[in-house]
């Protein structure tokens, strides 16, 4: 069903990522960007670089819709895990970690350094990500279905990719902010 009430909090949610982004991030060294509190952990940096490409993935999908030149593939209209996969990911992807995932190949932050232009390339992939959920308020969200980026096998709802990617966006920027509240950051 359309639901603009559902649009309008996940456009809502969505403005108070950046805004969280902006609020911790904006006077942060690059050397602080860069840091990390361990080897196998991400920087602050890293964090929204893997935000701006999981994101990127979805947005040639998105593209179509908002065009009205989306059709639904065989397997998206009659995959019958589609509702599994989409609350699977909903769930695993909380704003409030409950289990930590590692992210598919595809979707992992450069391991070069992150430059300080990070900060206004993730507020500016934001707003396009922001236009593109508003673009979604005269969609069936709940009979519109799409593929994963990552695997064509899974599919989920529009309403709950665009839950889950939004919750991402929390979910990173938390981390990020964990680490910014990490007692060895640089100062």
């Amino acid at each position: 069903m359309k639901d603009p009430v559902f649009i309008q909090q996940m456009i809502q949610y969505g403005r108070e990522a950046g805004e969280k982004v902006k609020q911790e991030f904006s006077t942060i060294t690059p050397q602080q960007l860069n840091w990390k509190p361990g080897e196998d952990n991400w920087s602050i940096g890293q964090c929204l670089d893997h935000l701006i490409l999981s994101d990127c993935a979805y947005f040639p999908t998105f593209k179509k819709i908002a065009e009205g030149e989306f059709k639904e593939s065989f397997w998206e209209n009659w995959s019958p895990f589609g509702g599994f996969f989409g609350r699977m990911m909903v769930f695993l992807l909380q704003e409030k970690v409950k289990k930590k995932m590692n992210a598919p190949k595809k979707l992992l932050p450069s391991e070069s350094k992150i430059e300080p232009e990070i900060l206004e390339r993730f507020q500016k992939h934001l707003d396009s990500f922001i236009e593109y959920i508003n673009d979604c308020r005269m969609v069936d969200i709940d009979k519109t279905h799409i593929t994963s980026p990552v695997s064509g096998f899974v599919t989920y709802s529009l309403r709950n990719t665009i839950k889950f990617l939004v919750q991402h966006e929390h979910r990173h920027i938390n981390q990020a902010i964990k680490i910014k509240n990490n007692k060895n950051f640089p100062v």
